[in-house]
């Protein structure tokens, strides 16, 4: 995925690059999480009097241990490349996470939220509204965070 990303956004690549490679004698804060983005399509669609830009894919926790949740950030990007608007979004079983009105270290306490065994597959979806959006060419799909299950 990161080869990818880096022939569609050269400046990102370069900052994942300098980021991963400390000099000799520094030691890393932590290490990239081996999250496999397996696949992932986005189409618009309508429901509900609305029209919204769905973007769906599955990921894989390829970490070796169980992760508490990953977080992702779907990019829409208009003609020239740039981002137009952003959505961060969790896997399935974590999306509560992404709702304003519920307390996340609630939730992470109650149980309600399961670890992603290693090797498990999961879901993610985000959607951007048509008419909250500007009009954009392109998406993708970054991994933001997958911290390890206590």
């Amino acid at each position: 995925m990161r080869r990818r990303l880096a022939l569609a956004a050269p400046a990102v690549a370069l900052v994942v690059v300098l980021a991963a490679t400390p000099p000799a004698h520094a030691k890393p804060a932590h290490a990239a999480p081996k999250i496999t983005v397996l696949e992932h399509h986005g189409r618009w669609e309508s429901g509900y009097g609305s029209t919204f830009y769905n973007v769906v894919g599955r990921l894989r926790n390829d970490t070796g241990h169980a992760l508490r949740w990953v977080k992702l950030r779907v990019d829409v990007l208009n003609s020239k490349g740039k981002v137009v608007a952003t959505s961060d979004t969790y896997n399935e079983d974590a999306e509560a996470l992404a709702v304003p009105e519920l307390d996340p270290k609630q939730l992470l306490a109650s149980g309600k939220i399961h670890p992603i065994p290693p090797d498990a597959e999961q879901r993610f979806r985000t959607s951007f509204l048509k008419e909250e959006t500007p009009p954009f060419q392109d998406y993708r799909v970054r991994v933001l965070e997958a911290p390890p299950a206590k």
